[in-house]
């Protein structure tokens, strides 16, 4: 895994690569990762931001640079296990392949461009994201433990990549505290944990009729990102682009959980892209 500042990469770059094509190159890969699905007779569904995208602007928000993919835990592990990207400039980032990798979820990436984030550090390129869908109990008391457990060890992960604390940050005093135990573990570490404990509520619940899902552990949405086990089980197909994607039969009331009113196109800045892309 290699990292570098961003004064470096931007003393390095001739220019930053254009959205429209950071969102083609994402698209190419997309249809990589559905057509292995298809393939395999794996059912999957587009989450978060993608099934906005796909719903409101039948492709990308206009303004997106990444994109989520959700299947249940035995199809994502057959998928970590078996898939080969379609071009060598494409890799598949997991704990199962990627030493130090720092995210319970899988990734496949362009590897030939990097990500200059607000961290300072860089990821590796345009990518889209791949999340195992989990169960959790059925009971709401149940479903915020271990939701708060994910969290815990989510922040403990995410304070071992802080680079900088701002004293006019609020509770600044707080956060380096996180960071300094945080550091009895390795990013990849925490996120071995974040995967085992993933692995083991879901092998415990998911054979129950009733249970819910939890399918982003790093998810920005809190309990809202849980939904009954069926919304992932029933899709549709949508136009996204120049091809088709499926998204939960019911997206009105999966968008609506997640966004409030999601038909409202935002403005201004609420427009924020995830980082700056570069070719390496």
């Amino acid at each position: 895994m290699v990292y570098k500042t961003m004064t470096a990469i931007e003393e390095q770059a001739t220019e930053f690569i254009s959205l429209t094509d950071i969102q083609a190159e994402m698209l190419n890969i997309m249809k990589d990762v559905i057509r292995f699905f298809d393939e395999q007779h794996i059912n999957y569904v587009v989450t978060g931001g993608t099934a906005l995208g796909a719903v409101r602007h039948q492709g990308f928000i206009p303004w997106d640079d990444d994109a989520d993919i959700a299947l249940a835990r035995d199809d994502y592990e057959f998928f970590v296990k078996h898939y080969r990207p379609g071009s060598e400039a494409w890799e598949l980032l997991s704990l199962e392949h990627t030493d130090n990798w720092y995210y319970s979820y899988a990734r496949v990436a362009n590897t030939h461009t990097m990500a200059v984030t607000e961290w300072a550090k860089v990821n590796n390129g345009i990518y889209i994201d791949i999340f195992p869908i989990d169960a959790l109990p059925t009971s709401k008391f149940g479903q915020r433990v271990k939701y708060g457990q994910m969290k815990y060890l989510d922040l403990m992960r995410n304070s071992t990549r802080r680079l900088a604390i701002r004293r006019e940050e609020p509770y600044w005093y707080l956060k380096w505290l996180f960071i300094l135990l945080a550091k009895i573990h390795t990013t990849n570490q925490w996120a071995r944990r974040q995967s085992s404990l993933a692995k083991h509520t879901n092998a415990k619940y998911h054979r129950r009729s009733t249970a819910r899902s939890l399918y982003v552990v790093q998810g920005i949405n809190g309990m809202r990102e849980i939904f009954p086990t069926t919304t992932f089980d029933h899709t549709v197909f949508m136009p996204f682009e120049d091809t088709q994607v499926k998204v939960p039969a019911d997206y009105e009331k999966y968008l609506t959980q997640l966004y409030g009113d999601w038909q409202v196109i935002p403005t201004g800045e609420e427009r924020k892209s995830h980082a700056k892309f570069v070719h390496v």
